[in-house]
């Protein structure tokens, strides 16, 4: 009973310090400087497919009715050429929803982003289950970075969280990505996102494919493991969760704009434009701008309606709809 109470005790008492941090954290971003002053420029997102084979458990994919196409490719040149004759600098092709390896011109794309020299740095998000459909000297003379989005404890596993059985060809893909990288020596990241499954931590870390993954990156996944949330966004109720993720806390955003409207602007694979490039899947919320085969990036970045929505939000608390439930707000 005593050592119970002693428990309890110590839970509530870092429960207390976890509120009190957060607290902190929380007060001094609202200060910091800058921190309601948009960019000059935006960062640029181009979401250059929003199709994606996969069905992961905490992923909007299976119920977004949006048309799913690839970006017609003169209206992506015309993006980034205006993009970059007007002083832009970070771009990528990180979509809402989708893979960029399933778009058939990603490489094309790459190179013509890359014939300007202010872009050094290019890449996307992706399960590497596509990889193969690329060239892939090519696309690591092009592309700079990517995010790879996986489990490495086995097939069963893959297949549970992912909705497909790729396992055996994401896996094969990543030994060839690393390989590729490694008898180039080019200057390429590859960064690991091990994906929450309900398995134990030492089943993930026992595995073999684990075990090589861990040994090629460095060691650097072991701790990434050992310290997954399973606190999740859910796209505002669209999804439907598994037992063991939960929904990551509504944090307070009264009268605080999030920090996505100050720092980027996402361009959708039907040329939307919307100031939000995380969780708009359907590309249909307030946060839309207008389209890009009609106004520039920078017009928009600069548009009455953009300044009206971070003036509403922060001076008369008028939260868009759809930020109103987002739990992947940035505060």
């Amino acid at each position: 009973m005593i050592r119970h109470g002693t428990n309890s005790f110590l839970d509530m008492a870092k429960h207390a310090g976890r509120i009190v941090r957060f607290g902190q954290r929380y007060i001094a971003r609202y200060f910091a400087k800058g921190r309601f002053t948009p960019r000059r420029v935006p960062s640029l997102s181009i979401e250059t497919t929003n199709i994606c084979n996969s069905d992961c458990v905490f992923c909007a994919n299976s119920v977004m009715t949006r048309r799913k196409l690839s970006i017609d490719m003169e209206l992506f040149k015309t993006i980034v050429d205006d993009f970059a004759l007007n002083g832009g600098t970070d771009i990528d092709f990180t979509d809402t929803i989708g893979d960029p390896l399933l778009d058939k011109k990603l490489v094309e794309r790459g190179r013509y982003v890359r014939r300007y020299p202010q872009f050094q740095s290019l890449g996307f998000v992706s399960t590497l289950q596509w990889l193969h459909m690329h060239e892939l000297d090519s696309l690591i003379e092009k592309i700079t970075w990517v995010g790879v989005s996986i489990t490495l404890s086995g097939r069963e596993s893959y297949k549970k969280f992912f909705g497909v059985d790729k396992y055996d060809v994401a896996l094969g893909n990543l030994r060839k990505l690393l390989d590729a990288i490694k008898a180039k020596n080019a200057n390429f990241f590859v960064g690991l996102s091990i994906k929450p499954t309900d398995e134990n931590d030492e089943a993930i870390l026992s595995h073999p494919d684990f075990i090589e993954i861990n040994n090629r990156m460095g060691g650097s996944l072991a701790q990434m493991v050992r310290e997954r949330t399973f606190l999740v966004d859910d796209w505002q109720g669209a999804v439907q969760l598994p037992d063991y993720l939960k929904r990551r806390p509504l944090y307070p955003r009264a009268f605080r704009p999030c920090q996505m409207l100050y720092d980027k602007l996402m361009v959708y694979s039907n040329g939307k434009v919307s100031a939000c490039s995380c969780r708009d899947f359907e590309a249909d919320s307030d946060l839309i701008l207008g389209h890009a085969g009609e106004s520039g990036i920078l017009e928009l970045w600069n548009s009455n309606r953009l300044q009206a929505l971070r003036h509403d939000w922060r001076l008369k608390n008028r939260v868009p709809k759809i930020c109103k439930s987002c739990r992947h707000y940035l505060y």
